[in-house]
């Protein structure tokens, strides 16, 4: 499009080096913006960070406040299983009995005693408790897993989405100022006598509107960059990214069957049900193992003081002995938890059954819309763009021989310009399926 302008402008009788080298001051009356204004406009650019997608998620990871909140789950996992180590701690009994009814010499013996047991865990509920915690530890892991994959790749769609509405904005960019060069061609010659008021004018028009459109671009363009922030920590909040790179993302694979085999076996949201399953399993094992009671051995020792008590003295003397205790499972026999974690262990197995088909759902449908931005795209790519800017070139061939007007001309820009946007939102929504492809899929590479 480019070249195409600049060969009107060689048509029109300018001589582009000489202008470039020494370009005329433009009148305040001709609508195009001062230096200053375009100064002003740009300022902002200069301020930019630049920043690779394999930085920035690196950036997303160490400070995302969400993930580090998450990241408090698996702390708590381990706490479970240090907990499910503990054994129960001993009872310790201390007591003193005297006599109060009697005083001086005829008061009867008094007693202390102590007593210490402690509970010892049969069935091996301990065992079981422990793979329960750690089965557990392994889904809230495989869920951290998770929350931070979807994490990047929810950063990198709005990377991608930052790197088109800069596109935009430069394509914007560059019609305003070959636009500007041919309000300077036409304000020349119209001073020559050589086109009337009206193409002036028109021109003009033009200008102003594609400024208007370059600022409402240069907005939407800061605002997806700023909106990277969005997912780093508050130390990055007054920083301005610049995203480095293309929209020339390829799919890691587009095989239907191994895409489906890669979810299944690699989306940590589905691990992570396989895990709870498995604790569910394990849960059945401790509630069968709650069935047999716990035995508690107990050690006591008693003194008894001297008394010389003339109806019943007694002498000074120690007692010790141990005690257990068993209590007899005849009434409770732990059906209920037994029987609730049964039902819990075929709820997730269902759970995780569904979940994989919806897996292969959701595999399917993201590679069909794949499937349609990639012909989006190939379609501008293979005929699309060069046709436009084909036309562009034949309308200016055709406005220098007469044959055309300037509004023709105008407009054949204009759609060049429509068309070129269209490809780039296309290149953007070809990378946000890549995207949402690897999502349903478990792949987490993304490379732009």
């Amino acid at each position: 499009m480019k070249t195409c302008l600049y060969l009107l402008l060689l048509t029109l009788g300018l001589e582009i080096q000489a202008a470039a080298a020494n370009p005329p001051a433009m009148p305040e009356d001709a609508g195009g913006p001062s230096a200053e204004r375009l100064a002003e406009l740009t300022r902002s650019t200069s301020r930019r960070t630049p920043i690779k997608l394999e930085d920035y998620l690196a950036k997303v990871a160490a400070s995302n406040l969400g993930y580090a909140s998450q990241r408090y789950n698996v702390s708590i996992a381990e706490a479970a299983i240090m907990a499910s180590k503990v054994f129960q701690n001993p009872v310790l009994q201390i007591g003193n009995m005297r006599d109060i009814s009697n005083s001086g010499g005829q008061k009867l013996p008094g007693f202390y005693n102590g007593y210490i047991s402690q509970t010892i865990e049969l069935g091996g509920k301990r065992r079981e408790r422990q793979l329960v915690a750690r089965k557990n530890y392994a889904a809230v892991a495989s869920n951290l897993q998770s929350f931070l994959q979807n994490l990047r790749l929810d950063a990198s769609g709005a990377y991608a989405d930052a790197i088109a509405m800069g596109q935009v904005a430069s394509q914007y960019q560059r019609t305003a100022s070959l636009l500007r060069d041919l309000l300077q061609a036409q304000q020349e010659r119209q001073k020559a006598g050589d086109i009337s008021d009206v193409d002036l004018l028109q021109t003009r028009v033009e200008v102003r509107q594609y400024e208007a459109e370059l600022l409402n671009a240069q907005a939407q363009a800061t605002n997806a960059e700023l909106g990277l922030n969005a997912f780093l920590g508050p130390q990055f909040s007054s920083t301005h990214w610049q995203p480095v790179g293309t929209l020339e993302v390829t799919p890691q694979s587009t095989d239907l069957l191994k895409l489906l085999s890669s979810a299944i076996r690699n989306r940590p949201d589905l691990v992570a049900m396989r895990h709870r399953r498995d604790a569910a399993g394990e849960n059945i094992k401790l509630e069968k193992a709650n069935r047999v009671p716990d035995l508690t051995v107990g050690v006591g020792w008693t003194n008894s003081t001297y008394s010389g008590n003339t109806t019943s003295p007694q002498p000074n003397y120690n007692m010790m002995g141990m005690q257990f205790s068993l209590p007899l499972p005849i009434w409770n026999r732990n059906k209920a938890g037994i029987a609730s974690a049964q039902a819990q262990a075929s709820q997730s197995q269902l759970d995780l059954d569904a979940a994989e088909v919806q897996a292969g759902v959701d595999v399917r449908r993201a590679l069909s819309l794949y499937g349609t931005a990639r012909e989006r795209v190939d379609l501008y790519q293979g005929g699309v763009l060069k046709d436009v800017d084909a036309a562009l070139e034949k309308r200016v061939v055709s406005y220098k021989r007469g044959g055309s007007s300037l509004l023709e001309l105008l407009d054949a820009q204009r759609k060049a310009n429509e068309v070129w946007q269209s490809f780039y939102s296309a290149q953007s929504d070809h990378a946000r399926a890549v995207i949402e492809l690897h999502r349903a899929a478990g792949i987490w590479i993304i490379h732009f």
